[in-house]
């Protein structure tokens, strides 16, 4: 399994440095953060350190308000026209027609279409799909298309609907899927439905043979490797580590921003913690076992671990987000193994690891607050289950 960077609000330096330093992955572009010129540009940069570019059409909602959003002529071309157009006639054609020349003036070579959130997946859902699939190769020719499935919170807590999605999915002409799944809440998820239901998704999609990438992921999602999932993309601010609705799409500005805490992530714990329960585990002789392993490549926390008080070092957001998505593309890099069988008896040791870790910092004081990860070792845990029972079989025979 890859990490992809998820673009979002002012990730642009953020992007090429840790491409850079990584040596792999890729980008996900978003409209929605960036100008057409500013797409390209940051496109060129990628492409220029060997890495891949690819853009997300953001095409949820056909009432999207979102100033930079709207602003893009594809977008404008989506929205001349009502919902119902889009049936592979001229509505369909000029979408696409303006959305490859913006591609083409990327250099992208791989193609995320548009797809509207499914709420619910019917019908009309599918028509959008298939009908857009039909169209594309006239304004794409033979580069690779990946099809967009955007699903609804309701959606993928009915499992007809989800396996509906991959009947039907089979059948599309394209060489992946790309998953965007409107998550219950607003980071971490503790419903086990949801997380079941969308490693149902990505592994039935998976055994189709194409490949499979998660959008608006975050470290709860390294058990998607279970379910042999290619790819999947993260980034700096929690609203491209999880999409719990639409708004973002609509809004006029990034106000919705914090920008007053820092947290550090401590991988062996798969949580994160405010600065200052650092300075309570250092003097509980704790703060070495929350270093990170070397192994994953993060060198941005180091001052954390100097001697010093970690609070009387400035240690800001910068690093603090490069830390977690190093830690992160660490731990997705090695996630997945040999066997269906290794793969979730790893992701099940990651699980257990993390809740003797948990343990040791609470009793000592060091708090996670609402980045503690106990709450979902068992949404994760139950999931596994539920994933095993529906597909583990195929997956076990198809790895």
């Amino acid at each position: 399994m890859e990490l992809y960077l998820q673009f979002g609000y002012g990730m642009m330096t953020h992007t090429t440095e840790l491409l850079r330093a990584w040596g792999a992955g890729g980008t996900i572009l978003s409209p929605r953060d960036l100008s057409a010129p500013q797409l390209v540009r940051m496109a060129n940069s990628i492409s220029a350190i060997g890495r891949e570019a690819l853009l997300d059409p953001q095409c949820f909602a056909h009432d999207c308000t979102h100033n930079r959003l709207v602003a893009h002529e594809y977008f404008q071309r989506y929205q001349e026209n009502p919902t119902g157009s889009f049936t592979g006639g001229v509505a369909t054609a000029g979408l696409l027609n303006e959305l490859a020349a913006l591609a083409r003036s990327m250099g992208v070579t791989r193609h995320i279409l548009p797809g509207p959130v499914a709420r619910p997946v019917n019908d009309d859902w599918f028509s959008f799909q298939e009908n857009t699939i039909t169209e594309a190769p006239t304004h794409f020719g033979n580069d690779p298309l990946i099809a967009t499935i955007a699903i609804s919170k309701e959606s993928i807590l009915d499992e007809a609907q989800v396996e509906a999605v991959v009947e039907r999915a089979a059948q599309w002409n394209v060489q992946g899927y790309y998953i965007v799944a409107e998550s219950p809440s607003p980071y971490l998820i503790d419903n086990p439905v949801w997380v079941a239901n969308l490693l149902i998704l990505a592994s039935g999609l998976k055994l189709l043979g194409r490949q499979v990438i998660l959008g608006y992921s975050n470290h709860q999602f390294l058990i998607a490797a279970v379910a042999n999932v290619d790819v999947i993309a993260s980034g700096t601010w929690l609203n491209v580590r999880a999409l719990p609705s639409m708004d973002k799409f609509y809004e006029a500005d990034d106000g919705d921003i914090s920008r007053r805490t820092t947290w550090y992530y401590c991988p062996q714990a798969l949580s994160e913690y405010k600065i200052p329960f650092l300075d309570i585990a250092r003097r509980r002789g704790l703060l070495a076992d929350m270093r990170p392993d070397p192994s994953l490549g993060s060198t941005y926390a180091d001052m954390l671990f100097s001697g010093a008080a970690p609070t009387s070092i400035n240690w800001g957001e910068q690093n603090a987000f490069r830390h977690y998505l190093t830690c992160l593309q660490g731990q997705v890099s090695v996630s997945r193994h040999r066997t269906y069988q290794d793969t979730m008896d790893a992701a099940n040791a990651l699980l257990d690891s993390a809740q003797t870790n948990l343990a040791t910092l609470k009793r000592n004081g060091v708090l996670a607050a609402d980045r503690d990860f106990s709450p979902i070792l068992d949404a994760n845990r139950s999931a596994l289950l539920l994933l095993h029972d529906a597909r583990g079989e195929r997956l076990s025979r198809a790895w």
